[in-house]
């Protein structure tokens, strides 16, 4: 029995080393076939060069495809802290004892497959006329990945202290001032980290992009899925990894001051 306890530490490392080393290796295999002189990946690269990032944003193609997927995560993050913000106070507050029934509700853009969502915004915009329209690209993104934006801010309220907004409201404060000057600084946390991670959720979207945009919209994702369709360049590569890194800091950020770990495990 002792035997197994001291060999259990030792199976769970090597297979947590393993399971680091096969989701970090496709990207290290990347960067490194990003530095290669010839115009096609090609791994180990022939001969090493930093060229393919300087001529990154020179593309249209990327450029443009960064530029689209910035406005769609920009317009996710909007409507996600709006609807978020207005969501966890009900929660909290005025439907609390219907409050897990409109969770699930609430949470059904992620608990549906993601391809059903997708087609199904692909119906709503061919019924208003806006195929393509990257507005509501960022709105249907905005609904599947609402979700994370609603359990940080209903981790950031329960650490709310109830007595301060009767506090505020016993000095006077009516309640958009309760709102502004107690219950959104409380709330902030949850906010920032929830913004962060639908950013990230957003720019990196991929399915609901392929289906929602056209060739004159396309996000960098499907631009990058696009170009490996026809030819593999190194240029591509560059991308990618320019995006893994935009990708990787933001996380890095929430990590820092979101503490995560409470917000998606309630600790």
């Amino acid at each position: 029995m002792n035997a197994l306890t001291r060999r259990l530490p030792r199976t769970t490392s090597v297979l947590t080393v393993l399971g680091v080393v096969m989701l970090v290796l496709p990207t290290l295999i990347i960067l490194v076939a990003s530095l290669t002189e010839g115009t096609n990946i090609i791994f180990p690269p022939r001969g090493l060069t930093l060229h393919w990032y300087s001529d990154l944003f020179s593309d249209e193609k990327i450029r443009q495809g960064l530029l689209h997927s910035l406005y769609v995560a920009s317009i996710a993050v909007v409507v996600d802290t709006f609807a978020g913000v207005l969501a966890a106070l009900a929660l909290a507050g005025p439907i609390r004892r219907g409050a897990g029934i409109a969770r699930i509700f609430l949470s059904l853009g992620i608990m549906t497959p993601i391809v059903v969502s997708a087609f199904a915004f692909y119906t709503v915009a061919l019924d208003l006329n806006m195929a393509g329209n990257l507005t509501l690209v960022g709105v249907g993104i905005a609904v599947v990945v609402f979700p994370f934006m609603l359990w940080t801010l209903s981790s950031a309220l329960a650490d709310r202290d109830p007595a301060l907004t009767e506090a505020a409201a016993t000095m006077g404060a009516d309640p958009v001032e309760q709102f502004l000057f107690v219950s959104l600084p409380l709330l902030s946390p949850g906010i920032i980290t929830g913004a962060l991670l639908v950013f990230v959720l957003s720019i990196t979207d991929f399915l609901v992009s392929l289906v929602l945009t056209n060739v004159d919209s396309q996000t960098l994702p499907v631009v990058i899925y696009s170009g490996l369709r026809s030819n593999v360049s190194p240029l591509l590569g560059a991308a990618t990894v320019v995006f893994i890194a935009v990708t990787v800091i933001v996380c890095a950020i929430v990590l820092r001051i979101g503490k995560l770990e409470r917000f998606t495990f309630g600790r």
